[in-house]
């Protein structure tokens, strides 16, 4: 324990860590929001705490509850490179080779000191040998994410849509997200009008916040009413995701959403980047709008 810190902030601190803990250089002073360090400070906190509780969880062998602090973490911060490399882990053990694959190249990629040649070339192995036995389902939408994520926006589709052949016969968990994975290539090929009929199947297979935001995006690229409804539905939405929410709530003239979307999003977003200042310009537009300036 003497070799161990704690940092310790109005009376909140982190758990014992080591003196080179990654933590105590993301909280030196130039790292952190000037205009709002005392909420940033805390919220690092509170965020250093929740990845070493994944990690307690992840060594327990608890992995889904492991992978949930983890994913509260990547929320918080996509290049967190612990708890991106944490997730790699957790996976790996959940037998999920090939996710735990683009985690590990994630944490590697915000963290050159994360290399593990080792896992690395077991990695490879395992999700090569994953992928050979993968039934066809889930060949056709590994190959859509795949082309997906080259941009490669029509091949994304068709692999999509052969998954989709037989919707019946697919468990509602996966059809949803299956038609929302659609729905979103139909967005990048500026289909407004496919891209809103896959996400109202999405919300008839199951409820879900991302289709009510795809939903929403639709209806206002398409000038068709139910866009603030829409949007107001959605609430557990990726950052990117918010901001362009709180947006349109703004154009929209929905005010009092924009700003609670804003003001959420501040609270886990204090890096002084693009999306930072779209935000702050965006809560006080709505502020503004609000007359609680």
């Amino acid at each position: 324990m003497d070799d161990n810190v704690r940092f310790e902030f109005e009376g909140i601190s982190t758990r014992w860590m080591s003196q080179d803990d990654s933590f105590i250089e993301r909280i030196q002073t130039s790292n952190l929001n000037q205009y709002f360090i005392k909420e940033h400070i805390l919220k690092e906190i509170e965020i250093k705490n929740l990845l070493d509780e994944g990690t307690i969880f992840l060594k327990s062998e608890k992995f889904a509850k492991a992978i949930e602090c983890f994913d509260d973490v990547i929320f918080y911060d996509e290049q967190y490179a612990e708890a991106l490399i944490n997730k790699s882990h957790a996976l790996f053990s959940q037998r999920h080779f090939v996710k735990a694959l683009r985690y590990y190249r994630r944490a590697v990629s915000a963290s050159e000191d994360l290399k593990d040649l080792e896992y690395h070339r077991l990695l490879l192995k395992k999700s090569g040998e994953e992928r050979d036995n993968f039934p066809k389902l889930k060949r056709n939408i590994y190959a859509g994410d795949e082309y997906f994520a080259k941009g490669e926006y029509e091949k994304a589709l068709k692999n999509y849509k052969k998954a989709l052949a037989n919707p019946s016969k697919l468990k509602e968990k996966i059809l949803f997200k299956l038609l929302n994975k659609e729905a979103t290539t139909y967005l990048k090929l500026n289909d407004f009008e496919s891209a809103l009929t896959c996400f109202n199947e999405s919300l008839i297979a199951l409820n879900n916040d991302y289709a009510y935001y795809g939903k929403g995006i639709c209806e206002y690229e398409l000038n068709i009413a139910g866009a603030c409804e829409s949007l107001g539905s959605a609430v557990k939405l990726k950052k990117a995701e918010l901001l362009e929410k709180g947006l349109i709530l703004n154009e929209l003239g929905c005010y009092l959403q924009a700003f609670e979307t804003f003001e959420f999003l501040l609270k886990n977003h204090f890096k002084q980047d693009e999306m930072y200042i779209k935000a702050c310009s965006g809560l006080e537009f709505a502020r503004g709008r609000l007359g609680l300036n």
